[in-house]
């Protein structure tokens, strides 16, 4: 097992590269430049130029990235334009807002859509598993900013239950955690019932039926272990979207985590933070899945088997 983990570990560095270069390529050839964001639109030119060189944005690309590549090798993310703070600060600053939306959106999302397409895949065609997917199907469509803004006016404005936004209370995370676990049962429901289906209709589920084990050890014991790798994978590339990819929720709901952070610092073209936020992120989605693989393990010995060897 430590020969996959220390193999994966080892091909995430070049992913990593290769995700830095692109991003900074972007960032680079974008107009603007951090001379003039920094010092104002009404600044010289002489100053902005001046401030330009100060920060080596005057320099070739290639000698611009080599130098950023040496310094995020010892944990050197740059500091801010706009605030001039360092850029690890910004991140570790927020991180536990969008952390704590996310684990509530993930537990969720995942406690009710399984529970929800196991009910589906058992109960096929019924009344109860049309009635599911129909809803799967509405909330995987509506859009999340619309479902955001729906639930502030229903209940915000009208009924005065929960705040428009901010994060001053536990409150605070309730609508833009509904927002989205809303918006994520939809697949999670689809994928348990698909892959839940798929299992009950295997040999050893009719073969442990025959031998007269009892319906709820046939679904829960036998079909649901086998039913969910594909539900796991989900779930893990679920968490590491929502670290960065609850980017219209948090802005809606007004919400200081690393999403608004990095729309932010994209629109005031802010490359250090864009770039901070992007290889944070990058760096935890990858861990996330390989957490993921490894749960594999703890589910199917033969995949366990097949690390060992």
């Amino acid at each position: 097992m430590h020969k996959y983990v220390t193999k994966r570990l080892l091909t995430t560095i070049p992913t990593l590269f290769f995700i830095t270069f692109i991003i900074f390529a972007i960032m680079s050839f974008t107009p603007g430049d951090p001379g003039r964001l920094i010092l104002g639109n009404f600044a010289p030119q002489e100053s902005v130029d001046m401030m330009n060189h100060k920060l080596g944005y005057d320099q070739p690309f290639l000698i611009r990235f080599g130098a950023y590549i040496r310094n995020i090798v010892v944990f050197n993310f740059g500091n801010s334009y706009r605030s001039g703070d360092p850029v690890i600060t910004e991140i570790l600053a927020r991180l536990p807002h969008t952390l704590a939306l996310t684990v509530i959106c993930v537990l969720s999302c995942s406690l009710v859509g399984i529970s929800l397409g196991i009910l589906a895949a058992v109960k096929q065609y019924s009344a109860a598993d049309n009635t599911l997917t129909v809803m799967a199907l509405f909330f995987s469509s509506v859009p999340a900013f619309w479902l955001g803004m729906m639930l502030i006016y229903l209940f915000s404005y009208k009924l005065g239950w929960f705040p428009t936004n901010g994060i001053g209370s536990w409150k605070a995370f309730v609508l833009p955690s509904v927002t989205l676990t809303l918006s994520g049962i939809g697949g999670m429901l689809r994928l348990t019932r698909s892959t839940m289906l798929e299992a009950i209709r295997q040999d050893y589920i009719r073969t442990a039926k025959a031998k007269g084990a009892p319906q709820n050890v046939v679904v829960w014991r036998h079909a649901l272990k086998n039913a969910l790798l594909p539900v796991v994978t989900m779930i893990g590339m679920s968490f590491g979207g929502l670290l960065g990819g609850a980017v219209v929720v948090e802005n809606v709901f007004s919400i200081p985590g690393i999403g608004s952070l990095l729309v932010n610092a994209i629109r005031m073209k802010d490359i250090p933070v864009v770039m901070g936020c992007t290889i944070f992120l990058s760096a935890l989605f990858s861990l996330i899945m390989l957490l993921v693989d490894i749960l594999y393990a703890y589910i199917d010995p033969r995949i366990k088997a097949k690390y060992e060897s």
